[in-house]
């Protein structure tokens, strides 16, 4: 296997199943390994390539990659499709002659998220070989495989079943002695030799097809026109309905469509020339006038044609035969007596010789090894002799002139889901007169419901054959109900209420399987979504059929208010005040000196001991009903430089006098559980607070007080301090 990664054979018949393993990624499905297409006279061709896609993707890139250096050119990505839909791509790749890896990407969001790649691919020369034994050759006869691996034949064997169908989707193998090129070659005969000599010379891959019915005279190719009956001249029966002629013309309208065509390959003759044969040299040229024109009609094309000039063949020594009788051994141990026939070798010619009917001379078979053991097929070194003479004939003028067959573009195929739990896969409803699908449906338009692969082989009013892209259609066609994520909690499940600050955004996560996208409710199509403004949020899955699971469970998304920045100014000897106005939700304050947060500093007042520079920014608590918490912070304030003074006091009292109706109160140091008294100057207590923790300013109202002196007294453990203090009103 070629294949590197999830490979299908084309025209798999839909199989039933209750559960299969899901693919990832990407698979091309068509070329398949060993294709080769035929190339322009330019050295040029293009690949047409389609593939199946199981996970969403934004565009689809392939490139060449010479397969051995030197054997063609190596091409830069190309994107082959953008927003393929359905599961299905299609495109193609132009290159130069050559034999390639075909490399295939798939991106999403501007990264590679799947590849595949289809080992060698051929742009080259393509045959389809036909006439009698001497092209269709024998398995037992020295048969000559390729040694270069870029000969090639079609790997299909239609030589018991004579089917007038299409053959199945085509594979292709390496040329070995014993390979049957299909439909109808018996082994590598010289073809293989053939092979060996073009690749190496035109550094190309090169593909065979064989067509060719040993015994056949011309007579039956014309008789078996339109699937007609002919009678063998060498026993008394007829060929298979349609044949030799059906196999010719299905090799035409099939392979050559799919591939392309450089020329039929033609040797045949030696049956006109038997014993008691009339050949006419002019009947000759006719009939093969009448074949060469037929393959055309059949096809609305032109191909090329390569006329062998063969007809030698042998009859046993008369005397040796009539000796002989009845038993076959002896005659066939009889001496040979060998004849050729200017009749048929003149009619190839003349054929050959009309002017500008893109039909060209092959070799004259008939000196090449002419003592012929059994008196007409070539065999060993005439097989050599053979492929050489072939060879020669195939000159680089004959490939400067003969037309090629280009392949032809697959049809377009497009997929669309119904009603979530089936698809409909739609062909051109035009341009084609049959349409017949891999489970047995027709019509341009299907819709299916159950898990395989799904192709269809298309003809158009000529009777061409072309292929349609694959679609894998993979269950369940409705994708799962996703469910919605938080990006800061992996894949657990979010509660449907949510609220984030107003300068925040919440990360949404959509849990959907590797083979669908996500689309929320606000028509953001990615799996991950990113809400700042309130609302309800939904997500529904939607797979590369377009098929869209149930929705969600919506996500609440509350968003509060934004806090506004605080302002900050020194207030005391060691006391910096936030101002915020309005403290519509009791809000804190984070305090900081340069970067560093001090601690236990919550209020709008905080203590200042070390010189730095202090800002501060508000934060407000939220909770919503479900008990999910959340801090809200404003930016930060103005910065205040403060400045540390060893005069400072232990015990700070302002203003003083008090003219305002207030006093704050500020200790350098940190008092626990702290007695806090304002006294006459005569001793009588007229305020008195219990002060858990004295660690930031304390204001005291005194609009109360009469003008005059008092004394402010501060009690802890281990500390007492009393000041003087004049109130004025």
């Amino acid at each position: 296997m070629y294949r590197l990664l999830y490979g299908f054979l084309l025209g798999l018949t839909v199989a039933s199943a209750t559960a299969q393993t899901v693919p990832t990624g990407l698979s091309v499905t068509y070329p398949s390994s060993r294709a080769v297409f035929q190339r322009e006279n330019d050295n040029t061709s293009t690949i047409y390539l389609s593939g199946t896609y199981f996970q969403p993707v934004d565009s689809i890139q392939a490139r060449l990659v010479v397969e051995v250096n030197g054997q063609g050119l190596n091409t830069n990505w190309t994107t082959i499709r953008r927003n393929p839909q359905g599961g299905v791509f299609q495109g193609a790749i132009n290159g130069t002659g050559g034999w390639y890896r075909l490399e295939v990407q798939g991106f999403q969001g501007g990264r590679v998220i799947a590849q595949d790649v289809v080992r060698k691919v051929g742009i080259g020369e393509v045959f389809i070989i036909t006439g009698q034994s001497n092209a269709q050759g024998f398995l037992e006869y020295s048969s000559i495989g390729a040694s270069d691996d870029r000969v090639n034949c079609v790997s299909y064997d239609n030589r018991e079943a004579h089917s007038l169908a299409d053959p199945p989707a085509p594979t292709f193998e390496q040329l070995s002695a014993q390979s049957i090129i299909g439909p109808r070659g018996y082994g590598a005969w010289c073809w293989g030799r053939l092979g060996d000599l073009l690749a190496q010379q035109y550094n190309i891959p090169i593909l065979f097809i064989n067509t060719a019915w040993g015994g056949s005279t011309i007579q039956n190719w014309i008789e078996s026109f339109d699937d007609g009956f002919t009678k063998s001249v060498y026993f008394d029966g007829f060929f298979p309905k349609g044949m030799p002629y059906a196999n010719l013309r299905i090799a035409l309208r099939y392979y050559a469509s799919l591939q392309g065509l450089r020329a039929i390959l033609w040797h045949q003759g030696e049956s006109d020339n038997l014993q008691n044969s009339n050949t006419v040299r002019a009947t000759y040229k006719r009939q093969m006038e009448q074949l060469v024109a037929k393959t055309r009609t059949d096809t609305q094309r032109y191909p090329a044609w390569m006329l062998a000039r063969a007809s030698r063949n042998s009859d046993p020594d008369p005397t040796c035969f009539a000796q002989c009788g009845n038993n076959a051994d002896c005659i066939n141990r009889c001496p040979r007596i060998f004849r050729t026939n200017d009749q048929v070798t003149g009619g190839q010619t003349d054929v050959i010789n009309t002017f500008s009917n893109n039909v060209y001379a092959g070799p004259f078979t008939d000196p090449i090894q002419p003592n012929r053991l059994d008196g007409v097929h070539f065999q060993g070194d005439g097989l050599i002799q053979l492929a050489n003479a072939w060879y020669q004939s195939m000159s680089p003028t004959f490939f400067a002139a003969a037309l090629p067959l280009l392949p032809q573009p697959q049809p377009t195929v497009t997929v669309e889901c119904v009603n979530n739990n089936s698809v409909t896969l739609r062909l051109p409803p035009t341009g084609f007169q049959s349409y017949l699908w891999s489970n047995g449906q027709t019509g341009s338009t299907i819709t299916v419901s159950q898990p395989g692969q799904y192709q269809a082989k298309l003809k158009n009013a000529i009777g061409n054959t072309f292929l349609s892209p694959t679609v894998n259609i993979q269950l369940p066609v409705q994708p799962a109900t996703p469910t919605i994520s938080l990006a800061r909690n992996g894949t657990a499940v979010a509660d449907n209420q949510q609220q984030i600050c107003a300068d925040s955004v919440l990360t949404l996560v959509a849990n959907v399987g590797t083979q669908s996208s996500a689309q929320w409710s606000n028509g953001i199509n990615n799996t991950v979504l990113r809400v700042a403004n309130a609302g309800q949020y939904t997500v529904q899955a939607v797979n590369t059929y377009g098929c869209r699971s149930n929705t969600s469970s919506a996500i609440g998304l509350t968003v509060r208010p934004r806090l506004a920045t605080p302002t900050i100014e020194q207030v005391g000897i060691y006391s910096i005040q936030a101002t915020l106005p309005g403290f519509p939700n009791n809000e804190q304050f984070d305090w900081r000196r340069g970067s560093v947060f001090l601690n236990n500093q919550n209020g709008p007042v905080a203590k200042a001991l070390i010189s730095g520079t202090y800002t501060a920014r508000a934060k407000a608590l939220f909770t919503l009903p479900n008990g999910n918490a959340l801090t809200c912070y404003s930016g930060f304030s103005n910065e205040v430089l403060f400045t540390s003074s060893e005069s400072a006091q232990i015990v700070s009292i302002y203003p003083n006098p008090s003219v305002n109706g207030y006093i704050a109160v500020e200790t350098i140091e940190d008092l626990q559980n702290a007695d806090l008294t304002i006294q006459s100057i005569t001793g009588q207590v007229l305020y008195s607070e219990k002060i858990p923790s004295f660690n930031a300013r304390r204001l005291i109202p005194v609009a109360n007080f009469a003008s005059g002196q008092y004394i402010v007294r501060v009690r802890s453990e281990g500390f007492d301090v009393a000041r003087r203090v004049f109130i004025t009103r």
